[in-house]
């Protein structure tokens, strides 16, 4: 029978309109553990009830995430993608009918417009069961000091192809040939939001509680990953500018179905629609706005969201180049310094896919081709949102002209051996890491294997080889006379050695028959007049031995012989 994997993927940001209260410890798992949160486990029944019982968190149902890893039905990270150090991912990937929750309970501050923005990618299984055997996802509050749950807002995410911004997963889900109920998909939305509004609840203690549960009929299964941001982010974000910025856009929490826009609380004339609202010129200090947002069906409820623009007396500057190039499968880095140089100091950057959803580019060191926007704020809240270009080249073309065989002493010349490209840069080697290069790569002078690297204009490298053979030259001769008559008559009065062919002369040693050195030569215009420190030496045989090296071969001549005196 066929799992079900159903992923959820939680982000709740708290927000309200006025300052934020004390942070609830740990909610947002900063410590890196499960300390003031419950943990239960437990089953769905046939009838679609949860049975949950407390306990110790417990590894692959209540797991810490502290290490960025993609999931692969969604390729979302795992750990939040908003600076989080920890997540929690609730749930896991077998099946058997199993359910998870985690919950906190707080005191709402008091005299607060207060809410919580819950940001959310969800991936679920859809097997086509009835709803309430359906893989799903809760969020629920519990008013605990009147001892009910909150009707509004509430949060049921069940399996279905028809939930408003899913898309359909391109992996296919494990098979259980026991379990299958036939076929399903598993469909996924990355990261999104809503809002929970508490207003109204000031004083009152609440608890947050999260449950995922199996199918009933427990071949398909599902988890969340779950992170609260204990910082305290606005709803509204965009609306603090400095001076000599032009432009704001306000941003308001994305994913839901509709969105009016209005000035100076004045509720008769909306402003504008959308996510976003771009307003040029940048209004004045202290402008009021609000949004009013309509979410989907059974998502979240209505809510209207406040900002007051801020305007901050100092410069502030966000520099992008235009275009960044980079290689085919390293993909390019939007985080270099020189993106953003020129950028005002102490300004810290997100990098987005989409400037009104704020869609976050995942891996920013290695993005593909195409346009993406980075988000820069500094510590005093100016901020600014611009795009740059991403354009990933390919790596350097060598069309190469494989050299002819040549002879010894002919050479090769690697500059030769390829059709050059304008714009490319080529070095030469002698390894195929390109690191020990050649020493005289216009004469090659040896057979073997070489190595040539393309560089184009951005840095993108090609190493391609060569085989170049050179043919070893006719067999060498040493040449000397046996005999010769030094009486200076003019006619073979001298000895010398002479070379035919590619040795180079290292020395010849002439010796008497007691094995005494009687001359030396180093080079063949050293010639041997029969004399031995300027005296005539007798008549009789001597022996000569040479010693040099192979040109081609690199390997030691000898070559040794009689020499006889006539007088």
């Amino acid at each position: 029978m066929s799992g079900l994997y159903r992923i959820l993927l939680v982000l709740f940001l708290l927000a309200s309109v006025g300052a934020f209260a004390q942070v609830p410890p740990n909610i947002g798992f900063e410590k890196g553990t499960f300390e003031g949160w419950i943990c239960s486990t437990g089953s769905i029944n046939a009838n679609g009830d949860i049975l949950v019982g407390g306990t110790q968190p417990v590894y692959n149902q209540h797991t810490i995430v502290g290490v960025k890893t993609y999931d692969k039905y969604g390729n979302f990270p795992t750990l939040c993608p908003n600076g989080s150090k920890f997540s929690v991912r609730l749930g896991n990937d077998r099946t058997g009918a199993e359910a998870e929750r985690i919950s906190y309970q707080f005191v709402v501050p008091p005299g607060l417009a207060y809410s919580l923005v819950l940001n959310y990618a969800v991936v679920l299984q859809n097997p086509g069961h009835e709803s309430y055997q359906q893989p799903k996802f809760a969020a629920r509050i519990y008013d605990y000091t009147d001892s009910k749950y909150i009707t509004c807002p509430y949060f049921d995410f069940v399996a279905s192809n028809e939930l408003p911004g899913f898309k359909i997963s391109n992996v296919a889900p494990d098979v259980d040939s026991t379990r299958n109920t036939g076929p399903s998909t598993i469909s996924y939305k990355e990261w999104s939001a809503t809002t929970i509004n508490l207003a109204g609840y000031g004083g009152k203690t609440v608890v947050l509680e999260f449950t995922t549960n199996d199918c009933t009929k427990g071949g398909h299964f599902g988890y969340a990953y779950i992170d609260i941001n204990e910082e305290g982010a606005p709803a509204i974000t965009g609306s603090a500018y400095c001076d000599g910025q032009l432009a704001i856009t306000l941003h308001a929490p994305n994913g839901f179905y509709g969105y009016k826009w209005f000035k100076d609380n004045d509720f008769t004339q909306s402003v504008g629609d959308g996510e976003t609202l771009t307003l040029n010129p940048a209004p004045p200090n202290l402008t009021k706005y609000a949004v009013a947002i309509a979410p989907y069906t059974g998502l979240g409820c209505p809510d209207t969201l406040y900002t007051v623009v801020n305007k901050i007396e100092e410069n502030f500057i966000l520099n992008l180049v235009d275009t960044v190039y980079a290689c085919q499968g390293a993909g390019a880095d939007l985080t270099a310094a020189y993106v953003t140089a020129g950028t005002s100091d102490n300004t810290t950057f997100k990098y987005y896919t989409n400037p009104v959803t704020l869609d976050y580019v995942y891996n920013p060191k290695s993005v593909e081709t195409g346009t993406y926007y980075i988000h820069g704020i500094n510590a005093e809240g100016c901020e600014n949102i611009l795009p740059v270009h991403v354009v990933l080249k390919d790596a350097p073309l060598v069309k190469m002209l494989d050299p002819l065989p040549v002879q010894y002493p002919q050479t090769v010349d690697l500059s030769r051996v390829y059709q050059p490209v304008s714009g490319q840069t080529y070095s030469y080697y002698t390894d195929s890491v390109a690191t020990i290069p050649v020493a005289d790569y216009k004469n090659i002078s040896a057979s073997g294997k070489y190595y040539i690297k393309a560089v184009n204009t951005i840095g993108c490298t090609t190493i391609t080889s060569t085989a170049v053979l050179i043919k070893p030259p006719a067999a060498y001769k040493i040449l000397a006379p046996n005999i010769f008559t030094p009486n200076n008559d003019g006619v073979n009065d001298h000895f010398s050695v002479q070379i035919d062919g590619f040795v180079s002369f290292g020395n010849v040693k002439i010796f008497n028959r007691y094995g005494q050195m009687v001359f030396t030569a180093n080079s063949t215009y050293d010639v041997w007049d029969g004399n031995y420190k300027g005296q005539a030496l007798p008549p009789g045989a001597y022996y000569w031995v040479f010693e040099g090296t192979d040109l081609y071969y690199h390997t030691k001549v000898t070559k040794a012989a009689s020499i006889t005196i006539v007088r």
